[in-house]
């Protein structure tokens, strides 16, 4: 039905410009004169320019978009730019380009000018950059380009649509966090820095074979130059400890600065070459055991792009499924929002894991009761969050 209507639309208007044409005509043939034939020759370029652009082929080629920035980041600008070959024979009075509207989940409307007129005759190659402003995280889908070329008056008006797919990613936010010390409950009392989320790689106790992600401070020169084979230094462990993050997809509340807050949390501990993981549960599952490269943790920001509050459970249930794997870690939830069922959790001490630290990223800090010497609770504002934003930014 649409291209039936675009047909009597594109047909209507080369009707009504080849009845122009007949009726100029027959008004010289009848009427003659000099005015009469005047008239008719003046207007019949225009006339045969419009029937001309009406039944030839337009064709643009070599499409191209390409980014100012290789990594856009959560409320960050970008600039893009466009450039295509116009391969038809005929030339254009007025050309105007525009994007193909962009999918709505991550883009609430097009920012800059994402539509360009150009005065082409017989020009070939076109360029243009327009910005998008305020990007909000996840992916991004350019469909295509709409071409729409018209002659003098906007007799004949021709509109081609040119698909020219493309994604680009907008990632997360990281800023630079703050990794508090950990506190431990034992028979003895309480121990504030037994343990570390940092590795301790001052104090070399062996060498071991060398595995694809270590890193390369971590490599035993001397034994490499005695036997020509690669060999990793082992470090003392007593102040190491394994950090579990898990992400709560089950509250939509600040859920974009919760997703921020955890690839800043997780960014903080690989600098500082600590053991994490990660855990994200939703409609989809998403687990990595060991974070210490960055081409692992770049594989973390990119399922963070694109996650979304889909759980239909809380991060409490998986604390019970997942007890076995996080018993001997120190759990970091990152959630927006202190749920009874999370308190209650809390509350049960160290039933689910060595230690529970619980990061609630909201300006409501609603009251916590009864929470287990071994867990903690922190609150992180948004004021906060904004204000660590900038001071990266201007950094």
């Amino acid at each position: 039905m649409k291209g039936i209507k675009q047909f009597l639309k594109h047909g209507g208007r080369l009707i009504t410009v080849v009845s122009l044409l007949i009726i100029t005509y027959c008004y010289a043939m009848f009427q003659g004169g000099f005015v009469s034939w005047f008239v008719f020759f003046t207007i019949l370029p225009f006339l045969v320019y419009s029937i001309l652009l009406a039944i030839i082929p337009i064709r643009f080629k070599e499409i191209s978009r390409t980014l100012s920035k290789e990594r856009v980041e959560r409320g960050g600008n970008v600039q893009v730019t466009v450039t295509f070959r116009n391969t038809s024979w005929f030339p254009f009075v007025f050309m105007m380009v525009r994007e193909l509207p962009m999918r709505e989940e991550h883009f609430e409307k097009p920012n800059g000018n994402v539509t360009r007129l150009f005065l082409v005759g017989w020009k070939r190659e076109f360029k243009w950059t327009y910005e998008l402003k305020e990007l909000k995280r996840g992916e991004h889908h350019f469909r295509g380009l709409l071409f729409t070329c018209t002659d003098f008056f906007g007799w004949t008006i021709r509109n081609v649509v040119m698909n020219h797919p493309q994604l680009f990613l907008v990632y997360p936010k990281v800023s630079d966090v703050k990794l508090l010390p950990i506190g431990m409950q034992y028979d003895q009392g309480t121990s504030q820095s037994r343990y570390s989320l940092i590795k301790d790689t001052t104090v070399a106790t062996g060498v071991r074979e060398y595995v694809p992600g270590d890193r390369f401070s971590w490599i035993h020169w001397k034994s490499f130059a005695k036997n020509g084979e690669l060999r990793t230094k082992e470090f003392e462990d007593q102040k190491s400890q394994n950090t579990f993050v898990l992400i709560d997809r089950a509250v939509q509340k600040n859920f974009d600065d919760v997703v921020d807050y955890t690839a800043s949390y997780i960014n903080k501990i690989v600098k500082k070459q600590g053991d994490v993981s990660f855990l994200s549960v939703g409609v989809d599952r998403y687990f990595t055991p060991v974070i210490k490269t960055g081409k692992q943790y770049e594989t973390v920001l990119q399922h963070l792009a694109t996650v979304v509050p889909d759980a239909q459970f809380g991060v409490e249930r998986l604390l019970f499924e997942e007890q076995k794997m996080m018993s001997r870690s120190v759990v970091v939830i990152i959630t927006g929002e202190m749920t009874p069922e999370l308190q209650e959790v809390l509350n049960a001490g160290t039933k689910y894991a060595r230690k529970i630290i619980c990061f609630v990223v909201s300006d409501q800090k609603d009251p916590v009761q009864h929470i287990s010497q071994n867990n903690e609770v922190h609150y992180v504002g948004m004021d906060e969050l904004q204000r660590t934003y900038s001071e990266v930014k201007h950094a």
